[in-house]
């Protein structure tokens, strides 16, 4: 939406259910966005629980995937440091606890960005609600109006 403030009782019904059917979209779009975050917010958990499993059990035997379907066994070389994706092919070696900083920050970062999302989310919810009362009333004004026309007539 563009931010702009709608006087929904001074729409007609059909303006109103197109105004409903944006409004829907956006919830759409918002909930697939949450969707998208939590996702991540597992990712990087599963990252920030890794690197603490792989720097307590130095010695620990891992198979390494070559493909989505083909490992082979391999041994941990060095588990103090770690080749950490940034994004778009680039990787940056931190220690340890540079490794946990990092993937804190992105789940503390995903974290501010999921509350803005509920609540932005929470607010839309409300203008469908409202969108949907503002309906009815008009719905029922059309109905009263067509009953009198009806009476006097006869």
């Amino acid at each position: 939406m563009s931010g702009e403030k709608v006087n929904l009782t001074e729409l007609e019904p059909q303006q109103i259910l197109q105004f409903k059917a944006q409004i829907n979209k956006e919830l759409e779009n918002l909930h697939n966005s949450f969707s998208a975050l939590k996702v991540a917010q597992m990712k990087y958990k599963e990252c920030h629980s890794d690197v603490k499993k792989v720097n307590a059990n130095p010695k620990q035997d891992i198979m390494v995937p070559l493909t989505a379907s083909l490992y082979v066994p391999g041994k941990i070389k060095d588990s103090d440091n770690f080749l950490i994706d940034v994004g778009t092919g680039y990787y940056v070696e931190k220690s340890c606890g540079e490794a946990l900083e990092f993937f804190q920050g992105r789940l503390d970062k995903l974290k501010e960005d999921s509350s803005k999302l509920t609540s932005l989310i929470k607010e839309k919810v409300q203008v469908v609600q409202r969108v949907d009362q503002v309906l009815r009333q008009k719905l029922a004004e059309q109905q009263k109006v067509l009953e009198k026309q009806g009476k006097s007539k006869k």
